[in-house]
């Protein structure tokens, strides 16, 4: 019976090892998880930053077409495009052309520092995933040295290691 108990104390050793492995693959898959995550937001970041581009283009497209439509409907009505209201509308048109492309940059800029930090939380979220399956699996062992000594000090209280 003796033995039936150290031969048990022996295997939960083994089994503590075990379990420590264990968690250890599940929090490093936890950490590869956490970095495709990130890396996910990160594209996702990419895309409305081409977003923010494309719509930037659009509103210097937008001026153009608008100035010379403009200087267009004042030629053809004998008016100088170049002064008087004509000159404010146009002033007034590549005003808020501009303000509307430089948010657009504004975007495209904010969209990347975020980016950057997203990434940077992932690997950090990632780094401590790793740090908590290492500790897991030191734990294992831990716990099965404990058994092991456990099982040896039990082994001597029954007299199995000789007289």
């Amino acid at each position: 019976m003796e033995a039936i108990a150290v031969g048990g104390q022996v295997l939960g050793g083994f089994a503590a090892i075990q379990q420590g492995r264990a968690q250890q693959d599940m929090y490093n898959a936890q950490a590869k998880q956490a970095e495709m995550q990130a890396r996910n937001q990160v594209l996702q970041n990419r895309a409305e930053v081409l977003n923010h581009k494309r719509q930037g283009i659009e509103v210097l497209k937008k001026i153009s077409q608008n100035l010379a439509s403009i200087n267009a409907r004042a030629a053809a009505g004998s008016i100088d495009p170049f002064s008087g209201s004509v000159q404010n509308l146009a002033v007034y048109n590549l005003g808020k052309g501009v303000t509307d492309f430089y948010t657009s940059r504004e975007n495209q800029m904010i969209m990347q520092a975020q980016s950057s930090v997203i990434e940077a939380g992932g690997q950090m979220q990632a780094a401590q995933y790793r740090m908590a399956g290492k500790l897991a699996k030191q734990q294992g062992y831990i716990n099965a040295i404990a058994s092991f000594s456990g099982a040896a000090s039990s082994a001597k209280q029954f007299g199995m290691f000789g007289g």
